[in-house]
Order: C-alpha cells, then sequence, then structure tokens
C-alpha cells in the first residue's frame, strides 16, 4: 500500500527574510531553513539560542518526501521587531527566514454577521477554529507521547477491505499494529534507537531503522490527517489571498472561482457554525484530490479532528479513514517498543 498523500506547506523564497504586512491585532512569528533531520534542526537552533533567540523545532510534511523539520521563533510583539529576529536567525543559521502574522480570533461581539464577513475572515476564523499556528501538526510535534489508532478501507484489486491500525510514537521509538480482518497478514512493525524489526505471524525478520521510522511515520496522525493538522498551513498558500465567497455552492464554500484544474487549493468548504472544515480540494502533480471531513472532535489542547475522513482521487480512488483514538500521553505503556 502506498502512503496517504503528503501535503507541502513548504515555502519557497527566492530571497532574504521577507515580511508579510498586518496590522495591530496579527501575532508575528518567524520561520527558517528546510532540515531533513531533527539533528540538524537542533544544531542550528543551538546556534540561534547564542545569538539570543528561543526558536523551537517544528516538524512537517513535505510532497513525496516525507517530514522537514524548521525553526520557529514566535511570540515576536509586531512586524518590526520579527523582521529583526528574521536577520538575526539568519545571519546566526545561514538559513533563510520569512516573518509570517496570524490573526487572532475575533470576539464573537465584533464578529461580522455570516453573510457580511469576508473570505478572509472565514479563513481566519477556520484557523483559529483548528488551534491557531500553534496548533495542529505543531501540537502533535511537541507532544512527549502519541498513541493513533484508525481504521482504514479502501479498494484493493476488485475488493473492499477495511485494516486497523494503531500507532505509537515516544521520541525516536515507533510501533505500527496492523490487522487485516482475514485480508491479508496481520503484522507489528518497531523501531527503537537501536534496532528495528517486523513480525509477521511468528517471523521476527530485522529491518533497516531509518527506512523503516519512514514506513510507520506514512501512518502517523499527521500523515493520514493532514488537511485537518495542516490546516493552518494549508490557508497560507498563495492562492487562498484570491479566495472568495463562491455563488452557487451548496453551504459556505471559498475559492478562486477560476479553473479548478490549476495547481493548489481551489476551495474549501466551511460549516459556518463551528468555522470548521467539511470538504477540501486541492490539486497535485498527481490531479486533483477531493477530501469530506466529518465529526469534528477536539482530542488534546489545540489538536482538533475530523473522526472520519473521505479522499476521492482523481484516478477514482476512494479511501476512508475512521479515527477510533488520537491521545497524546506522557508516557508510553512500559514494554511497548520491546523485541
Amino acid at each position: 500500500m502506498g502512503s496517504f498523500l503528503a501535503l507541502s506547506f513548504a515555502l519557497l523564497l527566492s530571497f532574504g527574510p521577507v515580511s508579510l504586512a498586518g496590522d495591530a491585532s496579527d501575532e508575528f512569528y518567524v520561520e527558517a531553513g528546510a532540515f531533513t533531520s531533527r539533528e540538524e534542526a537542533t544544531a542550528s537552533a543551538v546556534l540561534a539560542r547564542k545569538a539570543g533567540l528561543a526558536p523551537r523545532v517544528v516538524k512537517r510534511f513535505l510532497v513525496n518526501r516525507g517530514f522537514e523539520f524548521v525553526l520557529v521563533v514566535d511570540g515576536l510583539p509586531d512586524a518590526a521587531a520579527a523582521t529583526i529576529a528574521a536577520s538575526a536567525l539568519e545571519s546566526a543559521t545561514a538559513q533563510r527566514a520569512v516573518v509570517l502574522s496570524s490573526a487572532g480570533p475575533a470576539s464573537p461581539a465584533a464578529q461580522p454577521p455570516d453573510e457580511a464577513r469576508t473570505a478572509a475572515q472565514w479563513v481566519a476564523s477556520v484557523s483559529a477554529a483548528v488551534g491557531g499556528a500553534a496548533g495542529g501538526s505543531d501540537a502533535l510535534a511537541r507532544a512527549a507521547v502519541v498513541h493513533f489508532v484508525f481504521e482504514r478501507t479502501l479498494r484493493v484489486g476488485e475488493k473492499e477491505v477495511t485494516f486497523s491500525q494503531d500507532y505509537w510514537r515516544d521520541g525516536t521509538n515507533r510501533r505500527l499494529d496492523v490487522k487485516t480482518f482475514g485480508g491479508g497478514t496481520d503484522s507489528t512493525a518497531v523501531t527503537t534507537a537501536a534496532s528495528a524489526w517486523i513480525r509477521t505471524g511468528a517471523t521476527v525478520t530485522p529491518r533497516d531503522i531509518g527506512v523503516l521510522v519512514g514506513t510507520i511515520d506514512a501512518f502517523s496522525p499527521e500523515s493520514m490527517l493532514t488537511v485537518a493538522l495542516g490546516a493552518h498551513d494549508l490557508l497560507r498558500a498563495s492562492e487562498v489571498q484570491r479566495f472568495t465567497v463562491l455563488e452557487g455552492a451548496d453551504g459556505l464554500r471559498l475559492g478562486t472561482g477560476g479553473d479548478e484544474s490549476e495547481s493548489g487549493l481551489a476551495w474549501i468548504d466551511i460549516d459556518p457554525e463551528t468555522s470548521l472544515l467539511e470538504g477540501v480540494r486541492l490539486v497535485t502533480n498527481g490531479g486533483p484530490i477531493e477530501w469530506d471531513l466529518r465529526s469534528w472532535k477536539e482530542v488534546a489542547p489545540g489538536v482538533v479532528i475530523p473522526m472520519e475522513v473521505h479522499v476521492r482521487r482523481a484516478d477514482g480512488r476512494r479511501e476512508t479513514v475512521k479515527v477510533k483514538t488520537l491521545e497524546v500521553l506522557t508516557k508510553s505503556p512500559d514494554g511497548e517498543f520491546a523485541p
């Protein structure tokens, strides 16, 4: 089985620190780097701290490439302070930096009626509803332990099959249990800092640690629920600045109103009562993908997810993910990663 397509939220910049204008209500932060390993990012963070900055390392996805790590300096009071921090971060780490702003959610009294809200105001409401800049995948990246159980239904050959997958992440340790309900061979994959192996039946086979970590993380919550956990970053794409409230759409739809085959985010459907996403259409190099997102729930502070996701791809493939458990813990069960 191929891994679930992960979205790219990397910022591609050609020149030095870039500043985005914002008003006095905006919160500013700086991002820099696109490291392939946490160790590289941590080493650059040490250099930044020597320059008087306080960066944190955030783990994200790149399309068809897996994880990347970036440095984030947040809590900056205004655009001027953020621009200074970006320059200092570049000087200390030799990584390109970008200044970003994220408007906080409007108070209920100041919120305009639904019919009067602009697309930009709706986008800000959605970002706030999914946890803002520090929520979603960022919140999970800071968690000591992540436990994720879900059922995945898709067509394999002429049959529709359902798999149950139980994912654990504790620091560098990983575990993935797969149950096939008779449609294949059940398995358990485990990696630690010292070893990696897969058990099928009574057979245990050693594996390369780095390869197996990537294979297991293809079924992490960040991979399977990318649109939801990465919504804040997804909505910072350049095309979103051209979104309008589209006429004639069922419910509330924001989009460019242009050619839906153009690469990038084509439209989003929003529940006006909760400001949570109900549908997304993203056009990738492999064609358009559409998501239906249902039954949202806050499972941890800043982590708001749909408990059911339906995915439609351009080649006709369909997939359903039903979340059974997503929890953030301080400690994993004893023996969870033992041979």
